[in-house]
């Protein structure tokens, strides 16, 4: 009787073990992948002029937050998005890491909460994403993307640039905007 007994409950004990073990994971990669994109901005947001290099010094330096974990699996992107005076907001340069992940082009509109959408502003805004593949019973479970949202920063030490003089972190190899062509 005992062993048909453990013959039902041990498969059920089995799955919640596998469950409680993915689950404790992506918790915590959902966290440091939070915490990433907090980086992100936060460094970009210092600088008052970036070099193409910095970006990629930015990126990497960000990467390590995610450690122990996987840091191949993260895509991360930087965009500066500069507010017009109708509140609209434009992305002025983006970068993204690594190569060939998809960012936001010059000029594209973006959408900036309410919050941040401050006329004749800018902002920076960072967004990275991690795939992650169950650590226990891979076949069993989909890959699932944590993170995904955008984190928005004021600049700290912006610079005055573009048309309409707007403070922003200006990119060295892009004109300041609102000029977006």
């Amino acid at each position: 009787m005992a062993a048909i007994e453990a013959a039902i409950v041990l498969p059920v004990i089995a799955i919640a073990y596998i469950g409680l073990v993915n689950l404790s994971q992506m918790v915590m990669i959902n966290r440091k992948v939070t915490q990433l994109t907090s980086s992100l901005s936060d460094l970009t947001a210092r600088l008052q002029t970036i070099p193409t290099a910095e970006i990629t010094n930015i990126f990497k330096a960000s990467e390590t937050v995610l450690l122990p974990y996987d840091a191949s699996k993260v895509k991360m992107i930087i965009a500066s998005i500069v507010i017009d005076a109708n509140r609209i907001g434009k992305v002025c340069w983006s970068s993204s890491y690594p190569e060939g992940t998809a960012a936001p082009k010059r000029g594209d509109t973006v959408t900036v909460p309410e919050s941040a959408r401050i006329a004749n502003t800018s902002v920076i805004m960072a967004r990275a994403s991690y795939e992650f593949t169950p650590l226990i019973g891979e076949g069993l479970f989909s890959k699932i993307t944590l993170g995904d949202n955008p984190i928005y920063t004021r600049p700290r030490n912006g610079k005055a640039d573009g048309d309409n003089s707007i403070e922003q972190i200006v990119r060295a190899d892009v004109k300041g905007c609102p000029k977006f062509t």
